[in-house]
This record gives structure tokens, C-alpha cells and sequence, in this order.
């Protein structure tokens, strides 16, 4: 049966059932480069040589964080793998930019595109991820309004939901609230007024989450009373690794509402921390534009001098960078703009 290939440059001799699409490689990073070449003609020009880097990182997440060996085994669950873990390390301050992030992912979609011939695992960074501009500065609120987190909570299954509560009250990744045991959490808040997250935190550091609004010891409660029917010490099910629930979860969540990213809760969370601790609305939410512009329009709402407005942004913006596990205010800007 003729294949329909879409790629550029139609290959006549390739076998699309051999590994790696035929690409003339064994190695992962290789036949992505091999495919690269095959999209510029065999040329090795500017934007080849840029997108080696991009495969050659890719290669290495695939190769560290998954079991698959080639291309014909990828699913675009594990492209979305790879840009959550572009964007949190760019959130983490972890020498990328976010227009590498961007510049990352678009060549890997490109080199999977020719490899594979369609675009059925093509991940957008803007659209599916939540990515923020090249420039790292949010201009739109992309939080999780509360009509579609309600709508998740209500139609997903019960461990989703659980996660997306913990997500959107408490600020947490997706495998942090996953790992969360809300039962020695709950106990902590009330012993301690707070809680500390500390399974699948990005680098191993523990950090304190305090306590202040009901919604956030519903979803508390709501984590405990999952754990007391199932058993389980957190809201991943116990037969399930949580790489597996990951992609179950983004795969129900999709099925119910495309337009619904787990990490718009994290935002949402984000926007609504600076509102109450400022007393003026984030950038994003309130379009006013980042930098001058919103410090002059919080000093014109409070009544208080630019300085004043300037110092009271940037302890927020720090006291929020914590709480979102990163640890540097500029941040921030990803979230809240």
C-alpha cells in the first residue's frame, strides 16, 4: 500500500517500516540529524547546524527518562514530556532561555515531522504547552478559568481531579500534587499551620507551603479521603508508575477539553497569590503592561510612591518564585507577566 507522505522531499528509497523511519541510523539523535538533512536537501547550513543541538538534547531525555530506543515508538505523549521538561527548565533558571525552549521544540517537531511524514505528534508550544514568549514575559492570563477547572473535577476521574485541585490550590507540577500525601499533609497544616512539599520537586528541595484560604484545605481533604478508600499513600494509583498516570491523566484531560493544561492551574494559582498580596491585579490579568507601567499603575491604586509600589512587586514576585519552587523572582514573569 502507497504511503501518503507530507514531509518535504519526498524520499523514494525509504523504508518507513524499518527503525527509525529508514533514516540510515541506529542511534535516536542521529536519524533525527539524518532527517534534518533530508528536509534541507543535504544541506548543511545555519538552520541544520541549529537543530542539532535541539536533537541531540532531545536524544538524551528520551534516552534518561523513557524506555524507547527508536523514532517508530515515539507518541506524542512523550513530546510533551520533553516540553514540560523544556519549560520547567527554563523556569529553573537552567541555562536555557525561553526562546531556546521554543527554538528546541520547533526543530524537533520539524526533524519528527520529515522523519515520520505527517504531524500527528507535533507539540505547540504556545497552543498545547502554555509556553510564555520568546522574551519570557506572559502577556495573557493563560490561568485555568474556574468553569473549565470545574469542569475536570467533575468528569475526570477521581485521582485527576484530586491532582488538578492540589495543582491549582497549593501551586504544585503535576508530579508533585501526584506524589502528595495529603494525609500527613493534612496533619502537618494542623499541627504547623503550612505544609512542605517534598516528593518530585525539581532538584530534591523540600519547600513550605503555608496554609491561609478553605479551598486549599478542601483540596487537602479531598486528597486524604482518596487515600483512605484507596489505601494508597498519594493520589497515583498504587498499580500505576507515575510516568504512566502522567500520560493516562494529560490523555482523559484532553478527551474532555482540549483547551485544559494542568499547568494553568500553577498560573492560576500564581495570579491569585499576587492579587491578595499586592492588592492590585498581575500584569496579565490586568493588562497593564510589565515593568513601568504596572509599578505606576499599583502605586496609582494604592496610593503610595513608585518606589514603594516598585519594592512591594519585587518581594511578591520573590515571596511567589518560593512558593512555585524556583527560587528567582524574574520568573514570575512567565506566570503573572
Amino acid at each position: 500500500m502507497k504511503r501518503k507522505y507530507s514531509g518535504h522531499l519526498p524520499p523514494k528509497q525509504r523504508n518507513f517500516s524499518a527503525p527509525n523511519f529508514g533514516l540510515g541510523a541506529r542511534q535516536l539523535d542521529k536519524a533525527l540529524i539524518n532527517a534534518s538533512l533530508e528536509n534541507l536537501g543535504g544541506v548543511k547550513n545555519n538552520t541544520h547546524k541549529a537543530r542539532l543541538a535541539a536533537c541531540r538534547d532531545f536524544a538524551k531525555f528520551i534516552k534518561e527518562e523513557t524506555n524507547v530506543k527508536r523514532l517508530n515508538l515515539l507518541t506524542k505523549n512523550h513530546i510533551i514530556q520533553y516540553a514540560e521538561d523544556l519549560r520547567e527548565r527554563f523556569e529553573l533558571g537552567d541555562n536555557i532561555s525561553s526562546r531556546t525552549a521554543r527554538d528546541y521544540l520547533s526543530h524537533i517537531n520539524v526533524c519528527l515531522r520529515q522523519a515520520r511524514g505527517d504531524n500527528k505528534i507535533t507539540v505547540l508550544a504556545t497552543k498545547e504547552m502554555d509556553f510564555p514568549p520568546k522574551n519570557g514575559i506572559e502577556t495573557i492570563d493563560r490561568s485555568t478559568s474556574e468553569a473549565l477547572h470545574s469542569q475536570i473535577v467533575n468528569q475526570a476521574s477521581k485521582p485527576v481531579a484530586i491532582v488538578a485541585q492540589l495543582q491549582r490550590n497549593l501551586g504544585l507540577r503535576f508530579r508533585e500534587a501526584a506524589l502528595l500525601d495529603s494525609q500527613k499533609a493534612l496533619k502537618e497544616y494542623q499541627r504547623a499551620g503550612g505544609i512542605t512539599i517534598e516528593k518530585g520537586t525539581k532538584g530534591g528541595q523540600p519547600r513550605h507551603i503555608p496554609i491561609k484560604y478553605p479551598d486549599q484545605i478542601a483540596a487537602l481533604e479531598e486528597g486524604a479521603m482518596l487515600q483512605m478508600q484507596t489505601g494508597h499513600i498519594n493520589a497515583t494509583p498504587s498499580d500505576t508508575s507515575l510516568k504512566a498516570f502522567q500520560s493516562h491523566a494529560w490523555r482523559e484531560v484532553t478527551a474532555i477539553n482540549s483547551d485544559y493544561h494542568s499547568h494553568g492551574e500553577r498560573k492560576f494559582f500564581a495570579c491569585r497569590y499576587y492579587a491578595q498580596a499586592v492588592g492590585v491585579e498581575s500584569p496579565v490579568v490586568s493588562q497593564i503592561p510589565h515593568g513601568k507601567p504596572h509599578t505606576s499603575f499599583i502605586a496609582q491604586q494604592l496610593d503610595i510612591s513608585f518606589e514603594e509600589a516598585k519594592l512591594l512587586d519585587n518581594e511578591v514576585r520573590y515571596q511567589l518564585s518560593e512558593l512555585l519552587g524556583h527560587h528567582r523572582p524574574g520568573i514570575c514573569a512567565a506566570y503573572i507577566g
